[in-house]
């Protein structure tokens, strides 16, 4: 009778650990998610902020090649760079007003620009501010949305009259 008391006892103790194992064994698998979900978040994040950086520093690049167009045409050495908010192509010879278009990502090239490809989250905008004679201000700064928070990138590089 002894053997049947410890036996009963023995079988509501089993189920009890039945339950606290699945229990910590749930709490592993929603960690465990929790995790990987934040990780593919971040790594998604970590590209957009890389490509942000390389299109803020294109903006500034397309400005730079506009001003030394100028020198080795014969133009004064800061024409179509007046002041204002602009946007512009990686290949741009102009700079177009700014219109807060999306920049497009053409797969065959694996460039970005504003005539063909897929719309992209990516929105740069170079303003310029004439500060002198010989220098000029240029920031180019790309924003783009992910789940519903907005992030900027800009950077700031000033041109010369050196010729």
């Amino acid at each position: 009778m002894q053997n049947l008391k410890f036996r009963q006892n023995m079988a509501g103790f089993t189920l009890i650990e039945t339950i606290v194992a699945v229990g910590i064994i749930v709490i592993g698998l929603v960690s465990a998610l929790t995790l990987i979900t934040n990780s593919l978040f971040y790594v998604s994040n970590i590209g957009d902020r890389l490509i942000a950086a390389n299109l803020t520093a294109e903006g500034l690049e397309v400005a730079r090649n506009i001003r030394d167009n100028n020198w080795i045409a014969n133009l004064s050495w800061n024409s179509g760079l007046a002041g204002g908010d602009y946007q512009a192509s990686y290949n741009s010879t102009v700079l177009s007003p700014y219109g807060g278009n999306p920049l497009l990502f053409d797969n065959g090239s694996g460039l970005y620009n504003y005539s063909s490809g897929s719309p992209t989250n990516y929105i740069r905008r170079i303003s310029i501010a004439n500060l002198s004679s010989y220098e000029i201000r240029v920031v180019s700064t790309v924003t783009w949305q992910r789940r519903g928070v907005t992030y900027s990138n800009s950077a700031e590089s000033h041109l010369f009259n050196w010729k």
